[in-house]
Formats: structure tokens, sequence, C-alpha cells
């Protein structure tokens, strides 16, 4: 859920600061390719110390394979999630309209981890899934506002980079 709210920050508020797409494009492949492999490697680091743990506690121990195949998987679908929100930002020629199916996209995905997290957790789906909107909503529009204050910022004269 973070990577595809950071994921999807990056393109809304990208765009937002820069009306280019190409600029939307290469920002969040890049991001989605560090996110990817910070998750994969945090998730990777986890299941470690948690193997280690079931070790010393004598129960169930998930094999050095399987944790492998896990973090594997977790890079892949975060490598996913990235493409889904940044193709179309490539499709699109209208960016307003690319926004808006990539915060669509983004919803719905969040909704429907949210709902298959509630039911695992049997707290409910509904709530999980809501829950998860809202923070996808809440993500997209922060973003939105930081790269329309940097847009206004920077074509105003401003702000001047130190460099």
């Amino acid at each position: 859920m973070d990577g595809l709210i950071t994921i999807l920050g990056v393109v809304i508020g990208i765009a937002t600061a820069t009306d280019s797409s190409a600029i939307v494009i290469i920002s969040g492949v890049v991001v989605g390719v560090a996110n990817s492999f910070g998750n994969s490697f945090g998730f990777y680091a986890s299941e470690l110390a948690e193997r280690a743990e079931h070790i010393q506690e004598n129960q169930h121990v998930s094999s050095m394979a399987e944790t492998r195949r896990s973090t594997v998987l977790a890079f892949v679908t975060s490598l996913a999630s990235m493409s889904v929100l940044v193709v179309p930002f490539a499709l699109l020629t209208n960016l307003s309209y690319a926004m808006i199916v990539s915060l669509t996209v983004a919803l719905v995905m969040l909704f429907g981890l949210g709902a298959l997290v509630g039911k695992l957790s049997r707290e409910g789906p509904w709530r999980f899934a809501i829950h998860y909107v809202l923070l996808g909503l809440i993500g997209a529009a922060l973003s939105f506002v930081v790269g329309d204050i940097l847009r206004n910022s920077l074509t105003l004269g401003r702000w001047v980079p130190p460099w």
C-alpha cells in the first residue's frame, strides 16, 4: 500500500509541478524502481528476523527458498503497480486526463488491497478498503498541493535554487 501511495503522489505532484509527461514518466520510473528495491529489501530483512525468531522458539520456519521467492514477488508486484500508474502519462496526451486515470486506477487497486487485508485480518473488508482509499486520496491531494506550490514558486521567480 505504501509504495502505491508513494508512486501515486510522485506522478500527481510531478505532473502538477511540471506539466510534462516526460518528466512524470522519468520520475515515476526512477522512484518506482528505487521504491520497489527498498520495499523488497525491507521485506527480506523482516522475513529473516521473523525466521530467526521462529527458530529460537521452535516454531514452523519457512524455507530460505520461500523467503527469496516472496522477496522477488514483492519486487515484481511493486514494479507492476508503478508501471500501471505511469503508463497513462505515456499513452494520453492530456496531462489532466492522465492524472485522473492514474488516480482512478490507484484508488481501485487500494480498494482491492484494503478489502483483501480486511478479509484476511477478519476486521471487515469494507472498513479497510475505505481506509486505504482515503489514505490514497490524502496522499494524492497533498502531492497535488505541493506540486502546485512548487510550480507557482518556480515560475514566478519567488524561489531560486541554491545551486
